[in-house]
C-alpha cells in the first residue's frame, strides 16, 4: 500500500521546477493551482503528474484516489498483478501516468504501535511512480481527473516495514509506461517487466512525531 507520499515543489531540483513551470503556465488563473499540494501528500488532495497528451509528457493536477458509489471513500492504490483482470481498472488502462515523488510514507506495526517510515530509492532525488488515471464526479457535479498509484511486492529491505510498495519505474521504463499500446497479451506482458519491486538499494529513515 501506499497511503502517503512527499513531493516538494519548491525543492530546487531542475526536474521538479520544469514540472512546476509547465503547471503554473496551464493552470494560470484556476482554483485548482492553488489546490495543488507540495510536501507530504494525502488522499484526495490535488497533485503534480505526468500524462500522454499526443505521445507527449504532459504535466497535469490530478485528484488522488477514485471515489467508491458513496462519493466519501476513495481507491487510492491498485495491484500491480492484477490491474488487467479488474473492470475498474481494465477499462483505463490507456490512462496511464507518472507520479513524481521524492519518496514515499509507510507505516510499520509493532503490536498496538506503529512507527513511521520515509522510504525512497538510494541516491535519487526524484522517481516515478506508476499510476492510472480517470475523470471523475466530485461533489457538486465537478469534474476532475483521479488517479491511482500501482502497488506491487515490497524490496527486500523494506519487507519487514510492510508486504507492499508503490510501483517505482526505472527511467527507461518511464516512456514505455506512458505511451506503448497494444493487445491485452502484449500489455500483460510489457508490465510483467515494468511493474515490479524495485531492484536498486532503498533507503528507509524512522519518521519522528509520526
Amino acid at each position: 500500500m501506499c497511503g502517503r507520499y512527499f513531493l516538494n515543489l519548491d525543492e530546487n531540483i531542475e526536474e521538479i521546477k520544469k514540472i512546476l513551470d509547465e503547471i503554473s503556465q496551464k493552470y494560470e488563473g484556476s482554483p485548482l493551482l492553488q489546490k495543488m499540494k507540495s510536501g507530504e501528500i494525502f488522499p484526495t488532495e490535488f497533485a503534480a503528474s505526468i500524462v500522454s497528451k499526443d505521445f507527449q509528457r504532459e504535466a497535469e493536477i490530478l485528484r488522488w484516489g477514485l471515489p467508491l458509489q458513496n462519493k466519501k471513500e476513495v481507491i487510492i492504490n491498485a495491484r500491480a498483478e492484477t490491474i488487467l483482470e479488474k473492470p475498474l481498472f481494465s477499462s483505463i488502462i490507456s490512462n496511464r501516468c507518472l507520479i513524481p515523488a521524492q519518496g514515499f510514507f509507510e507505516w510499520k506495526k509493532d503490536g498496538s504501535k506503529k512507527q513511521k517510515f520515509f522510504i525512497k530509492p538510494k541516491d535519487c532525488n526524484v522517481f516515478y511512480m506508476a499510476g492510472l488515471y480517470k475523470r471523475i464526479e466530485l461533489e457538486g457535479g465537478i469534474l476532475v481527473d483521479g488517479f491511482v498509484i500501482l502497488t506491487t511486492e515490497p524490496a527486500e529491505e523494506i519487507k519487514h516495514i510492510h508486504n507492499r510498495m508503490p510501483v517505482i519505474l526505472k527511467k527507461e521504463h518511464e516512456d514505455l509506461w506512458l505511451f506503448e499500446n497494444g493487445s491485452t497479451k502484449a500489455l500483460k506482458s510489457l508490465f510483467s517487466v515494468l511493474l515490479k519491486p524495485w531492484e536498486g538499494e532503498i533507503e528507509a529513515v524512522e519518521v519522528k512525531n509520526n
